[in-house]
């Protein structure tokens, strides 16, 4: 067990496949590209039996934070975000597990050397998804956008705000049959480091996508000093943050990510509910 490493994964596994995505942190720091390898264990009682072994890619971002962010914690501490701070990839895979229960991970750091450091936890499968299941209508939330409120510091606690990202209610773009992405996400109080990376790889698909779907980020305090959520984070029944849901024009969630996710998948999973976008004639 190498004590110096430590991970973040994802706060729900259910029973089937899941996508599994994870970073893991050395003296405070990223440990990116490394050699990963993943066992999996299903565990019975003392025994474990070794299920799948899995080899595990590390995903870039592609972008960091250039000016320093203080973030506050809930338990009051804080920290600076800078370039050498700041969250700027994982790793990621999918792993089936076939029942709910115990399940035991090991993450191993394979050096050049031959030397391998581990990560070892146990894992709680769920039989069933806590969060709003995939095939289930999405929630008609009227959350709240830009032309409620005096600034969009009420609604967004990002440094910089992005308009774009506060336009239209859910229940309106289901009315309207347009497909959306709503991510849920709190850059300033965020527990996990990941909310102000998830928020901008989001942005990034608006100048292409804008005109055919809605985007929308859906802070998570309302009040954080009396932690009160917004009525949306109720209604969409989060258990942590951040979350990324994909809805299709009718209104049926197709879609969903945990914690960091890439562009590539945040498109496919948008492109499977567009029309083609019509040819342009001059």
């Amino acid at each position: 067990m190498c004590d110096s490493h430590r991970l973040w994964s994802h706060s729900e596994l259910v029973v089937g496949q899941n996508r599994f995505a994870f970073g893991l942190l050395k003296a405070g720091r990223l440990l990116e590209g490394a050699n990963i390898v993943v066992q999996l264990y299903a565990i019975e009682g003392q025994d474990a039996q070794l299920e799948a072994k899995l080899k595990v890619p590390f995903y870039p971002l592609g972008s960091t934070v250039e000016k320093q962010v203080v973030h506050r914690h809930p338990d009051g501490t804080q920290h600076v975000h800078s370039k050498e701070t700041d969250v700027r990839g994982f790793y990621a895979t999918h792993i089936r597990f076939t029942r709910p229960g115990p399940w035991g991970l090991e993450v191993g750091v394979h050096h050049e050397d031959g030397s391998v450091e581990t990560v070892r936890l146990t894992v709680t499968v769920l039989a069933a998804s806590s969060t709003l299941p995939l095939g289930q209508p999405a929630p008609r939330s009227r959350n709240l956008i830009a032309a409620d409120v005096q600034s969009l510091h009420q609604i967004d606690t990002s440094e910089v705000p992005d308009p774009r990202l506060h336009q239209v209610r859910i229940l309106d773009a289901i009315d309207q049959g347009k497909p959306q992405i709503i991510v849920f996400a709190t850059p300033r109080f965020c527990t996990s480091r990941m909310c102000g990376s998830v928020v901008d790889i989001v942005r990034t698909l608006v100048p292409v996508y804008g005109d055919r779907a809605v985007f929308t980020h859906q802070e998570i305090w309302q009040d954080f000093a009396a932690q009160q959520v917004f009525d949306t984070v109720r209604e969409w029944h989060l258990p942590s943050e951040p979350w990324i849901f994909v809805v299709d024009g009718q209104g049926i969630i197709r879609a969903k990510f945990e914690g960091l996710v890439t562009v590539p998948e945040l498109e496919t999973a948008l492109k499977r509910m567009l029309t083609p976008k019509p040819p342009h004639h001059p």
